[in-house]
């Protein structure tokens, strides 16, 4: 008798599932916002992006930048060897407030005072060098000047020890330092997948079951549909878990289809995401995937209850995304950070909802993954999501909530 009622039960809710999701599907927006919004807005946009950061690169490293010299040293060696420099351009200042005015607006991108050192030989200088780092161009003609220093420093030396008779050249260093990059186009591709896809796929979920749940829960109730539904053969239960598994289902679509189009826009118009002067090769294992789809559902099945609930117990559609517009932003707010890569994610802190999947999924996507941080994630969102399912069934069979007015 009980394995027929349940057979019974099973059979309403995906009568009713099927319903909702027909519906969904003749909702343009639904179509807009699930299929066609990921597929070719990520691409376009990563185009986009790919471009003008292409270019900007290309600014930045053909630009010669304006330097602001405010000479106290009168050094004529110095300012000779700084005026056959071709990497910067001098601009001769009397006044240091003068010249700092300047860099701030933008009349020279950085500024260097010369002095000479007390206490010390007539050829020494005190170089102090002001520029914004808030800038691109502060921060490379910072870098431009100190290369220059460094080469100058060198001269001088050099210049010495020929007056001693002694070949720069022959002088064996106390110090050899080598530095080898030992990344590769695979795994700086990964990082850039790491940091992208998570956020997005997380993100399209939440959207995703806002735009439809609250359609088909607080929407009903505002059209007065709800009433009709309430006096059919379906329970309460069944109608929550029919509307539930459709946002679900539709949620879901959503994030895979966001995480096709963030692929294939990575692949063909990411290589502007890559760290200048680096190569990045993307790609994403089928084994991986697989994987971040386990990770994503037990997460999926939280903001689709979550939004069953708010649907339910908002009067009104307007009123229903007011509620969720707080989930919204802390999604956001957590997602921006995992993708910043400065906050360490270990042990116990991925029993932390939304923000262990985040951190699940980049571990996944770059292989570092730990099987305790898989177990952590599921089971803590598994029971969080079996928790809502049921406050959402019980929420729904209070009348005082679901009458509201």
């Amino acid at each position: 008798m009980w394995e027929v009622t349940e057979q019974r039960m099973w059979s309403n809710v995906r009568l009713l599932f099927a319903k909702e999701l027909i519906g969904a599907l003749r909702d343009r927006r639904t179509m807009i916002l699930t299929i066609f919004f990921p597929l070719f807005f990520y691409p376009l946009i990563l185009a986009v992006i790919g471009h003008f950061t292409t270019v900007e690169q290309t600014r930045v490293e053909e630009m010669i930048p304006r330097i602001i010299v405010v000479d106290h040293a009168q050094d004529v060696g110095f300012l000779s060897y700084l005026q056959l420099n071709a990497t910067l351009t001098s601009l001769f200042y009397d006044n240091t407030e003068a010249g700092l005015a300047d860099v701030k607006l933008g009349v020279a991108e950085a500024m260097m005072l010369l002095e000479k050192e007390t206490g010390k030989p007539e050829s020494s200088l005190d170089v102090t060098l002001y520029y914004d780092q808030t800038t691109q161009v502060g921060t490379v003609a910072s870098a431009r000047v100190s290369a220059f220093l460094e080469d100058y420093l060198r001269e001088v030396i050099r210049g010495k020890l020929d007056a001693l008779g002694v070949d720069y050249d022959e002088l064996s260093p106390p110090l050899t330092v080598r530095v080898e990059d030992i990344a590769t186009s695979e795994s700086i591709g990964k990082m850039i997948i790491s940091r992208l896809l998570p956020y997005f796929m997380v993100l399209a979920i939440l959207t995703g079951a806002m735009g439809l749940g609250a359609e088909i829960t607080a929407g009903e109730k505002e059209r007065g549909t709800i009433a009709t539904l309430l006096v059919s053969q379906l329970s309460r239960t069944e109608i929550v878990l029919g509307k539930f598994l459709t946002v679900l289902t539709v949620s879901l679509v959503s994030s895979l289809l966001s995480a096709v189009g963030l692929l294939i826009g990575i692949r063909f118009f990411g290589g502007g995401l890559a760290p200048t002067g680096a190569t990045a090769t993307f790609s994403l294992g089928a084994g991986a995937f697989g994987w971040m789809i386990v990770v994503l559902v037990p997460l999926a099945v939280i903001l689709a209850a979550l939004v069953v609930i708010v649907g339910s117990f908002a009067r009104s559609q307007k009123e229903a995304s007011t509620y969720l517009m707080p989930i919204y932003m802390i999604i956001v707010l957590v997602g921006l950070v995992s993708m910043t890569g400065g906050v360490s994610f270990l042990g116990a802190r991925f029993l932390i909802p939304v923000a262990n999947t985040l951190y699940a999924l980049q571990e996944i996507i770059v292989g570092t993954l730990e099987i305790r941080h898989l177990v952590y994630t599921f089971a803590a969102n598994a029971f969080c999501g079996a928790v809502l399912i049921a406050a959402s069934i019980r929420l729904f069979k209070r009348e005082a909530v679901l009458f509201r007015s």
